[in-house]
């Protein structure tokens, strides 16, 4: 919240504090009758131009005014034009009308009523508005025992939103200090970044190349060099030779399916199981069967299968519908199905 908004929140208090003063000066304030000249005063002359009189409203026009208002629920708005005001302009005339105070004492619950929900609002044209509902009861009864409530409880609304303003503006003091203090350690920061570059590339300090003395040798006698150590190279050790690798011994070739058995007449490929070719599983099944004299399958069983009775029951239906020359004997042979989803 900046300087401003907060000035701005304390002149609606200040605003809302001059309509309730104002309100209460209206309630103790009498009209003024104008003065009539004595019998020994000249009257005013014939040439002097009179303004003119403002019309005075008659106790019936004020009571019809009350009326309509009320009748159209302007109980205690607008300002100026509601019914509470029309009947207190009423009993101000007439202090003892019974009416006129039944009036005001109906709506003074209304008036209360509004008062509270204007102040739960929680906001500044709510609180302005409750301080002139709550002048207007002043004026119908100052001594109603509800007023001192709701007068705590406005100086309550006005006390939290003078504390939560005084707490926006400290906040926003410290977000400020804190911004500044950042904006000065990033200035700080950008300078020794652009100073560090000058500093790198000045001009190097000047190296003195450092002469090594020579030595020269002082003549003297020859001293006979040492005879060369003979090291004896010892004898390698011998490698002992690897042995040849033992040759893995080659199974031999499986014997064809049909080898002994008759010659096919007609074959039948077994059907893909719509389970295992829906979820693309593959595999195979050998099958074993014996061969009739007259060229039927029968005994046929699963040897192994891979995976295990998923396409079992397919091979075998396959292999038992096939049918192969007569011959003089049975004979018994097998059959590996394989099963490819891509094929």
């Amino acid at each position: 919240m900046t300087h401003q908004s907060i000035t701005a929140s304390w002149r609606h208090a200040t605003l809302a504090a001059a309509i309730v003063a104002a309100l209460g000066m209206t309630a103790c304030g009498k009209k003024t009758a104008p003065a009539v000249p004595t019998a020994g005063e000249p009257a005013a002359s014939a040439s002097t131009t009179a303004a003119p009189a403002a019309a005075v409203e008659t106790d019936a026009d004020l009571l019809t005014k009350a009326k309509t208002a009320f009748n159209e629920k302007r109980l205690y708005a607008p300002a100026g034009n509601n019914a509470i005001e029309y009947y207190l302009a009423l009993r101000q005339r007439n202090p003892k009308d019974q009416s006129t105070n039944d009036a005001l004492s109906d709506l003074f619950t209304y008036a209360m009523i509004a008062t509270e929900q204007n102040l739960k609002k929680g906001d500044e044209p709510g609180r302005v508005e409750a301080a002139r509902i709550f002048a207007l009861l002043e004026r119908v009864d100052t001594n109603a025992p509800s007023l001192p409530r709701l007068r705590t409880m406005m100086q309550k609304e006005a006390g939290d939103e003078l504390k939560l303003q005084q707490d926006t503006a400290k906040k926003a003091q410290e977000d400020l200090a804190k911004k500044t203090e950042a904006d000065k350690l990033a200035a700080a920061a950008k300078a020794a970044q652009q100073a560090a570059p000058t500093q790198t590339t000045g001009t190097p300090p000047t190296t003195t190349p450092t002469t090594t003395p020579t030595t020269t040798p002082t003549s003297g006698p020859a001293q006979p060099r040492p005879a060369p150590t003979q090291v004896a190279t010892p004898a390698p050790a011998p490698v002992e030779p690897t042995p040849a690798p033992v040759p893995t011994p080659v199974p031999p070739p499986p014997k064809p399916v049909h080898a002994g058995l008759p010659d096919v007449v007609s074959s039948v490929q077994p059907v893909y199981p719509r389970d295992a070719l829906r979820e693309s599983v593959s595999g195979e099944v050998t099958v074993s069967f014996t061969v009739n004299p007259d060229g039927s399958v029968s005994g046929a069983t699963v040897v192994s299968a891979n995976p295990r009775h998923v396409f079992d029951a397919a091979a075998l239906e396959a292999i038992r519908r096939w049918r192969f020359e007569a011959s003089s004997e049975s004979a018994t042979g097998r059959r590996t199905f394989a099963f490819n989803p891509g094929n």
